[in-house]
């Protein structure tokens, strides 16, 4: 075993654990716990068969197997920042909502007060 099977070993179990504790507490919904599973799959499987990224990497029509790993990672990176933009934006229209509805509120206190 070298030392990058050694590092997806432990990623894989690290991303395994975080998964499984976020879906436990329901901090996402099943198809994230879903991608985070297979990514902890897909670690295991490259790791005890490494062959399987050179397969991947023959299919895809590139040289290197570790080319595989780094345009998926890419693929991934790019839609969990979608995902937390659109996270971000969902939240900053929540809190307009609410500072609109308490502002309503408060200014029917107001008018109630001095009536």
């Amino acid at each position: 075993m070298n030392l990058l099977q050694a590092f997806f070993i432990v990623s894989g179990f690290i991303i395994f654990i975080i998964a499984f504790d976020i879906a436990k507490r329901q901090k996402f919904n099943a198809l994230h716990f879903l991608v985070f599973i297979w990514i902890w799959i897909g670690l295991f499987v490259f790791t005890v068969f490494p062959t399987t990224l050179d397969m991947m990497g023959r299919v895809f029509g590139l040289q290197r197997w570790a080319d595989v790993l780094v345009y998926v990672s890419i693929v991934f990176l790019f839609y969990f920042v979608l995902l937390l933009l659109n996270k971000a934006e969902k939240n900053r229209e929540d809190i307009t909502r609410l500072v609109r509805e308490i502002g309503v509120l408060e200014d029917k206190l107001n008018q109630h007060d001095h009536k």
